[in-house]
């Protein structure tokens, strides 16, 4: 078991400073870990290393003076909680609008998440079906492989709305050697404008389960390109084992995982407050942020709307960061 999270670790480019600078001081403390502002690192195009889709964005702020909004002073106008599922026509009031989960944080542990998928195992709630896509890709085929797939599961999607499903959860677990996860943020906006522009995004609610995301930021991109939640199972996964390892003393494992999803959504209200949004039902697909480093062909298809100052790389490169961290978990 050990050997299978250090695998999937380095499969999603999980390292050890992540451990011990960012991780380990969330799940022990519920919050985000301090830092310095300035960063002297390169931006995600020009570097050496294989980095995460995330680091190609930066989220913008409101050019004002003073913060727009005080999150911890003015808690009473903000809120973590979101409605998640089909949205009915905004100028009439009937029983369907009520046809949506209530969800009081946007990141949710696996039990949650199980939940949400087996909503109508019992029958009793015909109204509400889940699914579940792989975002898997044959990894040694490149970005021609890469692009296929995304279309294909924007057709899976397509078909699984035909059916009547609710909410569709899209998930990157069981690589192995020869698959290989499709980034979150990337499988997650491309589902969500491929809905706007067939004009079905209303229909469904986006859920995602990925093995990338361990920090604020990732969450808020998420949810700032569509996702209703977030279920980070894999950093989950890494500080049970950390508490396991003896790395974070003095709590359970199961008070580590509860602060770690307390600490992720704490920061998404940070992130949010500083460009004045007050809920997470308006920051979802709101897409505040600017790109650093995506070509354009990639930013009009998958990133609609994205401010971007600065062209860079396309599909091809997305794809050989991926199969460099893959090739890290399966030499």
């Amino acid at each position: 078991l050990e050997f299978r999270r250090v695998l999937f670790r380095s499969t999603f480019g999980y390292t050890e400073e992540e451990l011990r600078v960012i991780l380990a001081p969330m799940a022990k403390t519920g919050g985000e870990p301090l830092g310095s502002m300035g960063t002297d690192s390169p931006i995600a195009a020009l570097s050496s290393r294989s980095l995460l889709l995330f680091d190609y964005f930066a989220q913008l702020f409101a050019q004002v003076t003073n913060p727009p909004l005080d999150a911890i002073r003015e808690e009473i106008v903000t809120s973590l909680g979101t409605a998640m599922g089909p949205e009915a026509n905004l100028l009439d009031e009937t029983p369907q609008h009520c046809r949506q989960v209530l969800l009081p944080f946007p990141v949710i542990d696996n039990d949650d998440l199980a939940k949400i998928l087996h909503i109508n195992a019992s029958g009793e709630l015909p109204g509400f079906s889940a699914a579940k896509i792989k975002g898997l890709y044959p990894v040694a085929a490149g970005g021609e492989a890469l692009e296929r797939r995304l279309s294909e599961i924007c057709r899976e999607v397509d078909a699984l709305i035909r059916q009547g499903r609710k909410f569709i959860i899209l998930s990157d677990r069981d690589s192995d050697a020869d698959l290989a996860p499709i980034p979150s943020l990337l499988i997650t906006s491309a589902v969500h404008h491929h809905l706007v522009r067939s004009r079905t995004r209303s229909m469904v609610g986006l859920l995602v389960e990925a093995g990338d995301v361990r920090e604020v930021h990732h969450v808020a991109l998420l949810i700032g390109y569509g996702a209703a939640a977030v279920n980070p199972y894999l950093a989950l996964e890494t500080v049970e084992n950390l508490v396991h390892q003896g790395a974070i003393v003095g709590i359970s494992a199961e008070k580590a995982m509860r602060n770690l999803i307390k600490a992720l959504g704490k920061g998404v209200l940070k992130v949010m407050s500083k460009m004045g949004v007050s809920t997470v039902g308006s920051y979802r697909g709101a897409q505040i942020f600017e790109c650093i480093g995506l070509s354009q062909d990639v930013i009009d298809r998958y990133f609609t709307g994205t401010t971007s100052k600065l062209g860079g790389v396309g599909l091809e490169v997305i794809a050989k960061e991926i199969e460099m961290r893959h090739d890290l978990a399966y030499p």
